[in-house]
């Protein structure tokens, strides 16, 4: 390991605690190694260039536009009416129509944040004026919003799928059960700590209600399954996929529903430009450190040193997950997504973990680290939207992080949710 190696991750290490830009904590260091190296400094800009100039990347900001514009249309609104007609007479049944809404929502926009910002913005202030707390309020909606990464179609599952060159169809396929399986956890402790905490019982429903309001949000429902069944039967590229969900919000938010204006998609189009300049710029200077990280064979050397203590899969499993949800607890999803997936996955195929399988392992990780402290950027969403405390918040988040976390190591343990799924359409 190089001197100049190990100023980068010093100098990354201090940035980041000092709470820097994110761009700036990643990319300064990278061009300290590039001068300490003597290597010409044109390199950064061709390297930041090379991990953005990817044709599968551009399904990341079409699929963000497309749950921007079904936001706009008052898609939430519907979700949320027809998750209350089938759940809301529960006893807490507000925190179990929290957790649905987010699986219906999740399917749709792709991203963990949309997950949070659209469903925690109706959902919070209804439940807060029902009884529950702010501070459950909000920890419930951003534990709950981790499955959007992981249901299909993901923006992150896209995003591992192009730096580890494996089929996107078969990332989608396999994050269904995972995800199903997270909901329902997050569902079942909701429920639990509702009845204990004596949260009201929502209004009584009938079959006439759940048809309307089944009715009114059935054709956004069915946007997921097109998307999928486009990607999967290969009639479109996931790219080319993301196109067409752009279209059919469109449709949906101006025909069916005639809610969406045009001052509405433009202002969709310039928020999400916005914030994906911003990503793509984080995932170029990602990309120059994954380079950079194997340049030194950092992988290589990483491997050698937890295969020469142990070779039992069950161990170093173990810390590839404990790695995963460190790092995923100071770094936001995408640099780390960059970085760990060329280190880590070298590491957990030579003890047989197929790549599709570890694709799900280390995007349920990083998502569980979503929810903590100090980044813990689901979390500080909904903390500002339901107005609450933070570190109130973030005890209300261990009962259900300690579920995610049993589910995640039901999944590391049990290939055959993941990638035995994603086989079927081999």
């Amino acid at each position: 390991m190089s001197l100049s190696l190990i100023v980068l991750g010093a100098l990354f290490v201090l940035l980041l605690f000092r709470n820097v830009p994110l761009i700036v904590a990643i990319g300064l260091p990278c061009v300290v190694y590039i001068l300490m190296e003597g290597l010409p400094i044109s390199l950064f800009a061709q390297r930041l260039f090379t991990g953005i100039d990817i044709f599968l990347l551009l399904a990341i900001p079409l699929f963000a536009f497309a749950g921007e514009i079904m936001n706009q249309a008052t898609l939430t609104d519907r979700l949320v009416a027809f998750a209350q007609s089938l759940v809301g007479r529960l006893r807490g049944g507000l925190a179990a129509v929290n957790v649905l809404s987010s699986m219906f929502f999740s399917g749709i926009t792709g991203s963990g944040a949309a997950d949070v910002s659209a469903t925690g913005s109706l959902l919070i202030p209804m439940m807060k004026r029902a009884g529950y707390s702010a501070e459950f309020s909000a920890a419930l909606t951003a534990i709950s919003a981790i499955i959007g990464p992981i249901i299909p179609p993901s923006i992150v599952l896209i995003m591992y799928g192009s730096l580890s060159g494996t089929s996107v169809a078969s990332l989608f396929m396999a994050g269904i059960v995972p995800g199903l399986l997270m909901s329902c956890a997050h569902f079942a402790m909701a429920v639990t700590l509702s009845y204990r905490r004596g949260y009201p019982a929502g209004e009584a429903t009938s079959i006439r209600r759940i048809a309307e309001t089944g009715i009114s949000a059935l054709p956004a429902l069915t946007v997921p399954a097109i998307i999928m069944g486009a990607i999967v039967f290969g009639i479109t590229t996931p790219t080319e996929a993301s196109a067409l969900a752009v279209l059919l919000a469109i449709v949906l938010g101006s025909l069916v529903y005639k809610t969406l204006t045009w001052s509405k998609l433009s202002s969709s189009a310039f928020r999400v430009g916005s914030e994906m300049a911003d990503t793509m710029l984080i995932i170029g200077v990602s990309n120059l450190l994954a380079w950079i990280l194997a340049v030194e064979r950092v992988p290589v050397i990483l491997a050698d040193a937890v295969l020469g203590i142990t070779t039992d899969p069950v161990f170093v499993l173990l810390l590839i997950n404990l790695i995963l949800l460190i790092v995923g607890m100071f770094l936001d999803t995408f640099p780390a997504l960059i970085i760990l997936t060329s280190v880590l996955l070298p590491l957990a195929q030579s003890v047989g973990v197929d790549p599709i399988h570890f694709g799900i392992i280390i995007s349920l990780n990083l998502m569980i680290g979503a929810v903590t402290p100090p980044v813990g950027i689901l979390l500080f969403i909904s903390t500002r939207i339901a107005r609450a405390n933070v570190l109130a918040t973030v005890k209300e988040t261990l009962p259900f992080i300690g579920v995610s976390l049993i589910v995640q190591l039901i999944v590391t343990f049990t290939p055959a949710i993941s990638s035995g799924v994603a086989s079927l359409i081999d």
